[in-house]
């Protein structure tokens, strides 16, 4: 049955859709019950009512639900219905990714076989996809057996179950967990408390131990006594018994707590308890016999005896007594006990006594910690007590009445103890919340503290502000009132938060509040001082408004009165009789004036009012004089404005007459160019017939007659335009009243133009008919061009062909010949088809050439052709040669593999039988390689060469016959190689059969070897050997033994194995070979036996005789452990008893030790820092002598100031007692050696090493533990990783190794630095660590022996118990040396902090005090000399002084100023960097400085005011000095001009005069000498230094020296050009607009005429001569002194000869060349353009045409050639509508192009036609126009144009656009809207002279962002970091220094080129620095750097 092609659902890889027998169709169930279903008779799906819950399954997978497959089947699933008698049921959960998938799990009977029944898993209920089968056929779905996929593996991972049944199983799995977590936390607890009850019986042991043997002495004491000590023993005995008592008690509490403790151990505690309770009845009958002894004593010799009592009541008596004596012990015990407690208590709580900051916070909340935690064991204490007092009260109160006196008073007098205590208990009860509210008040008071000082700060800022600062400014008063306004807000919200923290303060707390009073008091005094500063700010700012107000209404007058002036200026060309000036100009002028002056009347007016408003606003006495200057300037206003009316009225009455002459000028103008355009014309009248080649003196014509119909169109139009202009500007002055009169003069001028119009339309057609002529010609020469090349192309090829017949070719010529005969043919292709569609719209002569030219193509096609079908055949047979050579290669190489196969069996064929077994294997491996390749070699030749027979037959015959013939003869050749390799495997296998029952044999003598090496071993282990073994030895034997017997072992399983395999072979040979080889294997399997049994002898033996090596070891091992343990114990009590001494020593010792590892630390982290070095630092110290005792301790207690550390603070004494420590011996100085011990290396132990007493090999000393320290003295050479140092702990020198034997480092470098407390207390910790440990092992080894009954292990575990309790002694022994260092090293950290913090308040103290002096002398003594400065501060200093001083004194005077100023900084810098050093200080220190920092500020406050101040003096005496020298310049530089004007010669000629061919700078000797030869100049030797210095600062080149000399202004008004110098007889050449350019020539001069003065000169911009005036008679200026204008390269443009953009190029501009302005700039206005949006119709190219490029003769207009078809129409062949035929349909929309020349009517049927040609396709026809029903059906397009001559059609709307195509003439255009019209930029052009090489030029270019041309500046940024040289050439030149981005340079040099690299450079200065070399402005790669 063939099963369906495996389906891949989301789910997974392996589903399959489930094989389906033939003619089974598996039912698909319906909801509805429908006849799908299948069972024992009609059945339907029954659906779940409301009563019944729908059934849900859970499917899981306890591995892996991420499995592909599994992941689709896993979740849950609910009952859907029923099919085939079972529930089937539906997944509920989406599959992400794929949520259109559903899943099914469903039930399926028999029907379709066994196969196919069971449980599924699919996408549908009796689908063909599924995934998963169980073949069970229960009634619910199977749990567990399910195969995935559906004809895989059971995956038991997989469960189907009940969903109720899941929750169950899971609540059940979880509690199991939960029990097994318990379980385990429970085996983990209980291992805990174990160990921890081991160690607290250990402590009581101890204790039990220290109390017995000083309780034993006391009673051994007490039985030696006699009547003179026995009450110094009683006072011992009774100790003692108090003693015991405690012992009792702890051992005691112990016991109960035990209850749950390992019964070992509670029985351990109730021994102890037994122990102690016979000791304390030793004591009492010790005690008791003491009393008496002592009673017997104390009897009198003499006397009477004392009266008897009742013998009952005495022995009550005596009975109470002793009851009570026995009551006190106890009752005394717990109180002393609750005392002690309470007593602990207040010195846990000692701490919290002192003043604490935030860095003893962690040690405060420990202390409060301890304190609480001994407050509740006290509390216990005392109520404990207390109730048992109480019990015993009660009980006393049955005694006798003696009895019961002295019990009462007893235990009264404890309960007032009890009391006391509890008194001095309870303060201690709050103390978390004392402390933590404590902290929070504190840090309260310094937070409002710290706020109020800065509040003061700023108020204090913003009063020294207000101070006199020399007169009022408003910069000053804003940055006052920023002062004011942070002030006020600091304060206020300093204020509220005090007075807010003052409410809520608890009003117990009365220092508390002391101190928030007094803040308060501090914020109001300084409220009070700001409100009086801002008072003061408050009235200098109304009186700089008045000023301000007052000067800005002056200067809108003053502005609008500017205004008036320029208008009467207007006026004057009108009152001349200058019939050349341009009215135009003029009027346009004059409109523009009175624009300006109305408009800026209005706004002085308005602004006047608005001021006048704002003055109401002033007090009385400023107001009132201010109301009355501003009322006296808005009558100025009045008066303008009458002025104003009368200007304009008079202008109104000019602008009329003169529009009337522009209109009559350009209507003449427009008739001259129709009567040059009919002259042109006249021309066209012959040549150019038909098939004759056209003369190019036509095309000529016909050009220059299109070139005249434009002139005579643009004319017509210009004039028309002008016209209709004019007209509405008349209309407008005649609304005005100033235009009546002028209706005839233009409806004259309109018929001119009329007339104008008519003949250029005439002309027009003339110039068409000519045109026609020339176009067929145009149209061909492209066609003949190509159809040449194509045809040549085919030759090449035909030619190149003709050897190939003859010849064999390469690969590479037939290659060659398809490139040639491809791009032939494709060359011809378009030549055929460029024909052809020329074809469908010819007609004449052009369809009779293009006939001609489709035979040629004809022609030239049949011959490729040929060449073609030759150069395929020779292709096939040059590729079934290289396909049989390929085959060849193939078989060949099988070949050369079955040969080596043959190779590789040589070493069987040489007549040996048998080998040996590695030869053997070796050939065996060789020959099934060898076979293995040769056999993958063969199969790929044979299937290659099938492939290419194959490949062969689609040859042509010829070739696909001898291909096909070579490759069936390398077929055959193949399968003789095939045949050979299959026998040779053959033999292969015989062989290695053989081979292995050999290797069987060899495997059996290794085994037997294997066993007697074992044999031999274990006699060397015998008993009588076994005492004489060393312990290296022993363990040596054991693991060759152990060796032996596991090689012996795997031997005999590898070989058992082995056999076993060669057995499975045997049994599927042949009967004739099986019985040799079987008899063969049984031979080997009994020796193998043999072996076995033996083996396992010797393994019994070898048990035995280990467990009593084992036992002796046990002993040994643990017995040398002890004694190391014991040794190490013992140098670690001595290790500690330096540090621990007695009286204080071993405290002042450690603190000592910890105050020099501190130094040490800073001093060599200030090493690192600083990269110093220690010989640097001890050069440093001694200074190149001997440093004796008190130098270095001194030196010693500043190194914290040195490094900056505070941690290495130490005192004068501190630093005298670490002396000892340093220097070794008794010298008065230290030796340079004690200083490099002191700083050499120190490293910290990471992993344990061994110390060795030698740099190789060596004596083990001890050990270094982990965390311990060293000193490193000497490093090993390069042959071992040892070092030697000193072990921090005891000073003792060793060696060890640097590395672990793991390869780890076995230290590393500090910091942190350890010393040698951390390092003994890390050597006890390691010590203690292994001797915990070795009670471990040792309780192990026990425990382990502990099970074994007999033989030698298990006499060992006693012996063990015996070392177990020897190792717990020392454990505790140092368990208490731990506690002991612990406390130390507490307490030595606690007094050196309370030491830091005394030295810190200290040295902050002293440091404060010096700051603050240091900073009031600098800030006096710099305010001391700015004193005299500070006098000039005032507004009116700087006028002041340039009256009363010269510039020989203002210089001075401004260095005096200057160095005041730098004196100020300094002093400002020396605060501020006093100031750093405070804020340096973090922690507790900034606290301490707060009030040092606070005058400090007040310091930089006033520092600050004082430069400010001095700031504004300088400035004051700056600008009267710039202001004197200024003056002085400029008067010398006028001159200087002057006098050499006077010379007549240019510039250029007078610099060569100076420097004749010199190109470098001019000294101020040659410039000295120039200037005294020009005439009349009147400059003294100064004022000629002043003006070298001026331009020529860093030296005089060519460009300065022009500045020099020539004078250069800008026009800031505009003003007339005059020919001559007096006003009132010059004429006007033009304006000089605003801002332009004007070259002073000659002058100034005074007219006294105009009282003004004049300058003659020339305008840049065109070159105008001409007087000007520099300024007019009411003051107004018009001239502004300019520099001489350079201009700078930034883009490409070209330098022409001429101002024409069309005339010869000079040069490039090189980009940062520096050019000189000649002329200009000017702009260049272009006429406005109309371009035409549209399509051809030729191919539908759309785009821009421009309307004179369509007809260049006339204007553009829509032609009436074309016709649009508007309704269907049938093209007829002829008019005669009856008798023609239809040629074919026009269709609605098509254009038509007229072929006849008038329309034709047919009377008979009344219609009118006229012959058409179609663009479209190019058939002509009659066409009927308008049907004998009135229907149109062509009408004339008013779209079309026709291009006369060759027209671009461009991208878009301009001239500049790229273009799309060229037009040819006739070619119909269709336009798209209407024409659009397009004004080109405007464009500046200018005349400019290279500086570097002096060619001159003209440049045109469009401004704006990416114009050429920028002014030049001297000032350049630096915008990359780049670097000055000293020289031009870069690589002559030295770097002189770098200069960074954003540095500033002036150029006093270039830019110029350097010859050797090419790049320009310029030459710069700083103005801190001056010239300081050479730089590049770009890089090589054109990176502007400059």
């Amino acid at each position: 049955m063939p099963a369906r092609p495996p389906v891949m659902p989301p789910g997974g890889a392996w589903t399959q859709r489930v094989p389906v027998p033939l003619g089974v169709k598996r039912p698909v169930p319906h909801p509805s019950g429908g006849p799908g279903f299948a069972g024992a008779g009609p059945s339907k799906v029954l659906r779940r009512g409301v009563q019944e819950a729908a059934e849900t399954m859970i499917v899981f997978s306890d591995v892996n639900q991420d499995e592909i497959g599994i992941r689709t089947l896993v979740g849950e699933y609910v009952e859907k219905g029923l099919n085939h008698g079972r529930k089937f049921y539906q997944k509920s959960q989406k599959i992400p990714g794929h949520e259109d998938m559903e899943v099914f799990l469903y039930f399926w009977d028999e029907r379709d076989g066994k196969d196919f029944c069971g449980w599924w898993f699919g996408d549908s209920v009796g689908g063909t996809q599924v995934w998963s089968r169980n073949g069970q056929l229960s009634q619910k779905p199977p749990k567990n057996g399910w195969t995935i996929p559906w004809d895989g593996e059971v995956r038991n991972e997989l469960t189907v179950m009940n969903k109720q049944e899941k929750q169950a199983q899971n609540a059940r799995q979880a509690t199991a967990r939960m029990e097994a977590r318990r379980a385990e936390m429970d085996d983990k607890r209980g291992e805990d408390m174990t160990t921890q009850w081991e160690d607290r019986v250990t402590e009581a042991t101890v204790k039990c131990a220290e109390v017995e043997l000083d309780a034993k002495q006391a009673v051994e004491a007490a039985n030696n006594c006699d009547g003179d000590t026995a009450a110094k023993v009683k006072q011992d005995l009774e100790a003692q018994q108090k003693a015991v008592t405690d012992a009792q008690r702890f051992v005691a509490a112990e016991a109960i707590a035990a209850q749950k403790a390992p019964p070992p151990l509670k029985a351990e505690l109730q021994e102890l308890a037994k122990r102690l309770r016979g000791l304390q009845a030793e004591i009492k009958e010790a005690l008791q016999k003491v009393k008496g002894a002592a009673m017997v004593k104390a009897e009198p010799d003499d006397g009477a005896a004392p009266a008897e009592e009742p013998e009952p009541y005495n022995e009550l008596e005596s009975a109470h007594a002793q009851q009570l004596e026995e009551m006190m012990p106890s009752a005394i015990e717990k109180v002393e006990s609750a005392e002690d407690e309470v007593e602990k208590v207040s010195i846990a709580a000692a701490p919290l006594q002192i003043e604490s900051g935030d860095d003893l916070r962690p040690m405060m909340m420990q202390a409060i910690k301890e304190t609480e935690k001994a407050v509740r064991t006290a509390q216990s204490c005392i109520g404990e007590a207390r109730r048992f007092i109480s019990g015993k009260l009660a009980q006393v109160g049955r005694f006798a009445p003696s009895a019961k006196k002295a019990a009462v008073e007893e235990f009264t007098a404890l309960q007032d103890k009890l009391n006391d205590a509890q008194k001095k208990l309870n303060p201690f009860k709050t103390v978390r919340q004392d402390y933590e509210k404590q902290s929070q008040t504190k840090k309260l008071m310094e937070e409002l503290s710290n706020k109020l000082a800065g509040a003061e700060i700023e108020v204090e800022k913003a009063a020294m502000m207000t101070a006199p600062l020399g007169g009022d400014n408003a910069d000053g008063i804003k940055e006052t009132e920023t002062a004011l306004s942070t002030a006020q807000s600091v304060l206020s919200q300093t204020n509220r938060l005090v007075e807010s923290k003052l409410r809520t303060a608890d009003k117990s707390s009365e220092s508390l509040l002391e101190e928030l009073k007094a803040l308060k008091e501090r914020g109001q005094l300084a409220q009070d001082k700001l409100d009086e500063v801002r008072k003061t700010v408050k009235e200098t700012q109304v009186r700089i408004a008045a000023d301000t107000l007052m000067k800005e209404v002056s200067d809108k007058v003053a502005s609008a009165e500017d205004e008036l002036q320029k208008m009467a200026e207007a006026e004057l060309p009108f009152l001349r009789s200058d019939k050349d000036q341009d009215m135009e100009s003029l009027i346009s002028e004059a409109d523009k004036v009175s624009t300006r002056v109305h408009a800026s009347l209005a706004e002085a007016q308005t602004f006047v009012a608005r001021k006048l408003v704002e003055v109401a606003r002033f007090s009385d006495g400023p107001g009132q004089t201010v109301k009355e200057e501003v009322d006296m300037l808005q009558k100025r206003l009045e008066e303008g404005r009458e002025r104003l009316q009368q200007f304009r009225s008079s202008i109104a009455d000019r602008k009329r007459s003169h529009l009337l002459q522009e209109v009559e000028a350009k209507v003449s103008a427009a008739e001259e160019e129709v009567k040059k355009m009919t002259e042109a014309t006249e021309s066209l009248g012959g040549g150019g017939k038909a098939g004759e080649p056209i003369s190019e003196n036509l095309s000529e014509a016909v050009e220059q007659a299109n070139h005249a119909e434009r002139a005579a169109q643009a004319s017509v139009v210009t004039a028309r335009k002008h016209l209709v202009q004019k007209t509405a500007e008349l209309k407008k002055l005649a609304m005005a009243g100033a235009g009546s009169g002028s209706g005839s003069e233009l409806g004259r001028l309109q018929t001119r133009v009329n007339n104008m119009q008519q003949d250029i339309a005439k002309l027009r057609s003339s110039i068409k008919d000519a045109e026609e002529r020339i176009r067929v010609k145009q149209l061909l020469s492209e066609v003949a061009d190509r159809l040449q090349t194509a045809e040549g192309e085919v030759e090449k090829v035909a030619a190149a062909a003709v050897p190939l017949a003859t010849e064999k070719p390469s690969a590479e010529i037939v290659e060659r010949m398809d490139k040639a005969n491809s791009a032939a043919q494709t060359k011809l292709g378009a030549t055929s088809k460029l024909v052809n569609i020329k074809l469908k719209s010819a007609q004449g002569f052009l369809q009779e050439e293009l006939l001609a030219m489709q035979s040629r193509i004809s022609k030239a096609e049949k011959k490729l052709e040929k060449v073609i079908s030759s150069s395929k055949e020779q292709k096939e047979r040059l590729n079934a040669a290289e396909l049989v050579a390929q085959a060849v290669e193939k078989v060949e190489k099988g070949e050369a593999a079955l040969q080596k196969a043959s190779e590789a069996e040589l070493p069987f064929l040489k007549g040996i039988e048998e080998l040996s077994a590695a030869e053997t294997q070796k050939g065996l491996a060789a020959c099934e390689a060898a076979a293995t390749v040769a056999q993958k070699a063969i199969a790929e030749a044979r299937s290659f060469t099938l492939q290419k027979l194959a490949e062969a037959k689609e040859f042509a015959e010829a070739a696909a016959e001898a291909c096909t013939k070579d490759l069936l003869a390398l077929q055959k050749r193949l399968d003789g190689s095939a045949a050979k390799l299959a026998e040779l495997k053959k033999d292969t296998i015989d062989r290695k059969r053989k081979a292995q029952l050999q290797a069987s044999g060899e495997k059996i003598s290794n085994v037997e070897t294997a066993v007697k090496k074992l044999a031999d071993a274990m006699v060397r282990f015998s008993d009588e050997n076994l005492a004489k073994l060393s312990s290296d030895e022993a363990r040596s034997l054991c693991e060759e033994i152990a060796g032996a017997e596991q090689a012996a072992t795997a031997a005999v399983a590898g070989t058992k194995k082995f056999l076993g395999l060669r057995v499975q072979e045997a049994k599927s040979l042949a009967e004739a070979q099986r019985g040799a080889v079987m008899a063969d294997l049984g031979k080997l399997q009994s020796r193998l036996t043999t072996s076995q049994v033996e083996l396992a002898k010797l393994s019994k033996q070898c048990t035995e005789r280990e467990q009593r090596y084992v036992a002796q070891r046990l002993v040994q091992d643990a017995s040398d452990g002890l004694n190391t343990l014991v040794a190490e114990s013992a140098a670690a009590s001595k290790a500690c008893e330096k540090l621990l001494g007695a009286e204080g020593t071993g405290s002042q010792y450690l603190a000592t030790r910890l105050r020099l590892q501190a130094v040490v630390a800073a001093l060599k982290a200030h090493l690192e820092k600083t990269n110093g070095s220690v010989d640097t630092l001890w050069e440093e110290l001694t200074k190149g002598g001997a440093t004796s005792k008190a130098a270095f301790v001194d030196w010693l207690a500043k190194v914290s100031q040195l490094t900056g550390d505070e941690e290495a603070s130490l005192t004068q004494e501190q630093a005298l007692l670490a002396w000892p420590l340093i220097v070794t011996g008794s010298g008065a100085s230290i030796a340079s050696s004690d200083f490099q011990a002191l700083l050499r290396d120190r490293w910290v132990c990471m992993l344990p090493v061994t110390a060795w007493d030698s740099p190789q090999g060596g004596k083990e000393l001890t050990r270094v533990e982990v965390d311990e320290g060293v000193e490193v003295i000497e490093r090993g050479n390069g042959e071992t990783q040892r070092v030697r140092c000193l072990i921090t702990r005891d000073g003792s020198s060793c060696w060890v190794d640097t590395k672990h034997t793991s390869g780890k480092k076995s230290f590393r470098e500090t910091p942190p630095p350890v010393g040698q407390l951390e390092s003994v207390d890390a050597f006890v910790k390691a010590v203690s660590s292994r001797c915990s440990a070795a009670v471990a092992a040792a309780e192990k080894k026990a425990g382990e022996v502990a099970g074994v009954k007999q033989g030698p292990l298990a006499e060992v575990r006693s012996k063990l118990l015996e070392v177990k309790s020897k190792l717990s002694q020392e454990l505790a022994s140092l368990d208490v040396l731990k506690k002991k260092l612990a406390t130390a090293k507490d307490s030595v950290a606690q007094d050196r902090k309370a030491e830091l913090k005394e030295i810190r308040e200290t040295r902050c103290k002293a440091f404060a005090e010096e700051s603050i002096k240091e900073g009031t002398a600098a800030l006096d003594k710099a305010e001391g000399k700015a004193a005299k400065i500070l006098e000039y501060g005032k507004p009116d200093a700087a006028e002041r002084l340039v009256k009363e001083m010269g510039p020989i004194e203002l210089e001075e005077l401004m260095q005096a100023a200057e160095e005041a100023l730098e004196n100020l900084a300094q002093a400002k810098a020396v605060v501020a960097k006093l100031q750093e050093a405070h804020d340096a200080h973090k922690g507790p220190s900034r606290n301490l400085l707060l009030q040092a920092r606070v005058e400090l500020t007040k310091l930089a406050s006033r520092a600050t005011t004082s430069e400010r101040k001095c700031r504004v003096a300088t400035e004051e005496v700056r600008k009267a000095h710039t202001q004197v020298v200024k003056t002085a310049t400029n008067q010398a530089k006028n001159n200087l001009r002057m006098a050499f004007r006077k010379l007549g010669i240019s510039a250029d000629a007078a610099f060569e005069r100076v420097a004749p061919g010199k190109t470098s700078e001019v000294s101020k000797a040659e410039f000295q000498k120039f200037v005294s030869s020009l005439p009349d100049h009147g400059l003294t030797p100064e004022q000629v230094s002043l003006v070298y210095d001026e331009f020529g600062r860093y030296g005089l080149r060519k460009t300065g020296f022009l500045k020099a000399v020539q004078e250069y202004c800008t026009c800031i008004r505009e003003v007339a050009i005059t020919d001559v110098f007096s006003i009132s007889a010059s004429n006007t050449a033009r304006k000089l607009e605003k801002s332009e350019y004007f070259e002073v020539l000659e002058g100034p001069e005074k007219d006294d005429e105009a009282d003004v003065r004049r300058v003659r000169g020339r305008a840049l911009r065109d070159g105008v001569i001409g007087w000007v005036t520099m300024k007019g008679n009411q003051g107004t200026p018009f001239l502004r002194p300019k520099e001489k204008p350079l201009l700078w390269a930034v883009g490409e443009a070209e330098m022409r000869e001429t101002s024409d953009s069309s005339s010869s190029s000079v040069r490039a501009l090189k980009p940062d060349e520096v050019l000189e302005l000649v002329e200009g700039p000017r702009e260049e206005v272009f006429a406005s353009q109309v371009f035409l949006r549209g399509k051809a119709s030729k191919d539908g190219a759309e785009g821009f045409l421009l309307m004179d490029d369509i007809s260049r003769s006339r204007p553009a207009a829509p032609s009436d050639k074309y016709y649009t078809c508007r309704s269907t129409i049938a093209m007829t062949d002829g008019f005669d509508i009856q008798q023609c035929k239809v040629v074919r349909r026009i269709e609605k929309g098509e254009t038509l192009q007229v072929m006849g020349t008038s329309e034709r009517s047919d009377a008979e049927i009344d219609i009118s036609r006229l012959q058409f040609r179609a663009v479209r396709d190019g058939k002509e026809g009659w066409v009927t126009l308008k049907g004998n029903q009135g229907t149109v059906f062509l009408e004339v397009s008013g779209s079309h144009y026709v291009v006369e001559e060759e027209a671009a059609l461009r991208a878009s709307a301009s001239t500049d656009a790229p273009v799309i195509r060229q037009l040819t003439a006739g070619e119909a255009f269709q336009a798209e809207g209407e024409p659009e019209k397009v004004t080109p930029p405007t464009r500046l052009v200018m005349r400019a002279r290279s500086i570097e090489d002096e060619k001159a030029g003209w440049i045109s270019f469009v401004p704006g962002l990416g114009a050429p041309l920028k002014p030049w500046l001297s000032k350049y940024v630096c915008r990359a970091p780049v670097d000055i040289t000293s020289k031009l050439a870069v690589a002559d030149g030295t770097v002189v220094r770098q200069a960074s981005a954003a540095e500033v340079f002036e150029v006093v040099e270039g830019p110029v080129v350097d010859p050797a690299s090419g790049v320009r450079r310029v030459r710069c200065a700083t103005a801190s620095e001056g010239a300081v070399g050479w730089a590049s402005l770009r890089d090589d790669k054109g990176k502007v750097l400059m």
